[in-house]
């Protein structure tokens, strides 16, 4: 009866090193109990699973079940003890005495004697009754049991974790893998703990636990996250596909490779995983993200409408809003775009790009009224604003007033035309060396002179010419303007032979203009008539 007994203690050993689910124990010890549960739960349960299954609803206050799995965990295997310390974990609540006794009892079997996880687990009992004299008691017999465990350290850092005292947590854990170098839970918290202080030596602890274990898939999938949100993208792209090549992926699992890959601009492959992925607000943007990507208009257009129409306003980003402004823009429908650029400003104000941008689509759709409007408010709110601002300004005066079909009336265009000729002189003004704002100028004030019987655009485009004229080479195009219109102007007021100066400068330029000859030969008609 006796070797019998040894017999079945022995197994209950036994038990505990090699039983169980390892990837359900590998997130059970990282502490992702969702995922654990789930991967217990997914085969067949035997004693040691059971206990894990205990702790996890004890853990998540659901005592009927905690108390349900470590009774299951007994009848598997009655030798195994860390179930008996699972059902004193539940009873210390209603019956202290008797909790203590069945814990005592478990650390004083034989078998046990030099094992550092019972007596860890017996301290984690009492820990999570807070009872942290008794805890810290069994903590120091389990350090003596086996001066190489990292469990112990792992229990206390843990601790201090959910203290929210991360100097000490860290400790713990670096106490961890000084005694146990391989201790692949002891690596993945440290990594999570030093993300944000120590990036570096996180991503080494990860590297390090895969070393350990080459089919430790959680720290594959830590070490894609974590490359993900470092903006490592090709790094987390390669993590996260060795990690998805360990599991069975769930839709979660999907949902996090599309976005890695969307941001490695693997458009078409972000939405294959998409498809499997969870079908919710964040997959719907995400899609319109990567079909604008891929120019696929009509399908981006409309997801993009039901995500906008389905997405919770307070959960809509500014990006949100510039995509399907540019998907819109792109489908020549101008004003929605040019709305949606107006709602990402409003929710980000420092980007004075997005009033631009609108006050473009709404030039673009002719809307010239609210165009104008976005372009004051850019530079009105810009004090360092650029020529490039005051010059589109002054052409969407300008569009305005010669565009006879959106300004029907005579006296707006006329009064758009001004206002354009004042924006473009404020041009001038603030940048004297360039030639942009003459030439505008000239330009607008011909519009306002269209038969140039006032020689309206005569000053600025003599002003253009002057400052084209040294880099001749590169502005042949608006010197061929300038002279066009000079020798235009002398030829209305009947001076022929000043007018012929300028179209033979035209000439000079490009020797084959038919206009020019043209005029030319009927100038020299008319002098050798008059002669």
């Amino acid at each position: 009866m006796k070797k019998a007994m040894i017999l079945a203690l022995l197994v209950g050993v036994v038990t505990f090193v090699s039983a169980g689910n390892k990837m359900a124990t590998d997130y059970y010890e990282a502490g992702d109990y969702a995922t654990a549960k789930t991967h217990f739960l997914a085969g067949n349960v035997d004693a040691m699973d059971s206990y894990y299954l205990g702790q996890i609803y004890f853990k998540q206050n659901k005592m009927d079940s905690a108390k349900y799995y470590f009774e299951k965990g007994l009848q598997i295997d009655p030798a195994n003890s860390y179930n008996t310390v699972g059902l004193a974990t539940v009873k210390m609540a209603t019956d202290l005495k008797g909790a203590d006794n069945m814990l005592k009892a478990v650390s004083k079997l034989k078998q046990y004697k030099k094992d550092a996880g019972i007596f860890t687990a017996i301290a984690e009992a009492y820990q999570l009754n807070n009872n942290d004299l008794q805890a810290k008691a069994f903590l120091a017999k389990a350090k003596k049991a086996n001066k190489k465990s990292a469990l112990p350290y792992i229990i206390e850092g843990d601790k201090f974790l959910s203290q929210k005292n991360n100097g000490e947590a860290a400790v713990r854990y670096e106490n961890a893998i000084y005694f146990d170098p391989n201790s692949k839970a002891a690596l993945l918290k440290l990594a999570n703990l030093y993300e944000t202080t120590r990036t570096q030596l996180a991503f080494e602890y990860l590297r390090k636990a895969i070393d350990v274990d080459p089919q430790y898939a959680i720290a594959y999938s830590n070490l894609g996250e974590m490359s993900y949100r470092k903006g490592f993208y090709p790094q987390a792209m390669e993590a996260y596909e060795k990690y998805l090549g360990l599991v069975k992926p769930t839709p979660k699992d999907y949902a996090q490779y599309a976005t890695i890959l969307y941001f490695n601009k693997q458009y078409s492959k972000a939405l294959e995983a998409i498809s499997k992925a969870p079908q919710d607000y964040v997959m719907d943007r995400l899609k319109m993200y990567s079909l604008n990507e891929l120019g696929n208009l009509s399908e981006a257009e409309a997801i993009g409408a039901k995500f906008m129409k389905e997405t919770p306003v307070k959960d809509v980003i500014s990006l949100d809003y510039t995509t399907y402004a540019k998907v819109l823009a792109k489908a020549k429908k101008y004003n929605d775009a040019a709305a949606n650029y107006e709602a990402a400003f409003k929710l980000d104000t420092t980007k004075l790009q997005y009033v631009s941008e609108a006050a473009k689509a709404y030039e673009r759709a002719k809307n010239y009224p609210k165009a104008i409007e976005n372009y004051q408010h850019a530079i009105s709110s810009n004090p360092g604003h650029s020529m490039a601002d005051i010059y589109t300004l002054g052409g969407a005066y300008y569009n305005a007033g010669l565009d006879t079909v959106a300004t029907k009336d005579k006296a707006a265009r006329k009064k758009y035309l001004l206002k354009a000729d004042s924006t473009f002189k404020s041009m001038s003004v603030k940048f004297p060396d360039h030639y942009l704002g003459y030439l505008s100028s000239a330009r607008t004030n011909s519009a306002l002179d269209p038969e140039t019987t006032e020689g309206l655009a005569k000053p600025y485009y003599e002003k253009a010419l002057e400052v084209m004229l040294p880099s001749q080479n590169e502005r042949k195009a608006e010197i061929l303007e300038c002279y066009r219109y000079l020798g235009y102007y002398y030829y209305v007021k009947n001076e022929l032979v000043q007018s012929k100066t300028f179209w033979n400068k035209v000439l000079e330029i490009d020797p084959t203009d038919a206009v020019s000859l043209q005029v030319i030969k009927s100038i020299d008609s008319s002098l050798k008539k008059g002669k």
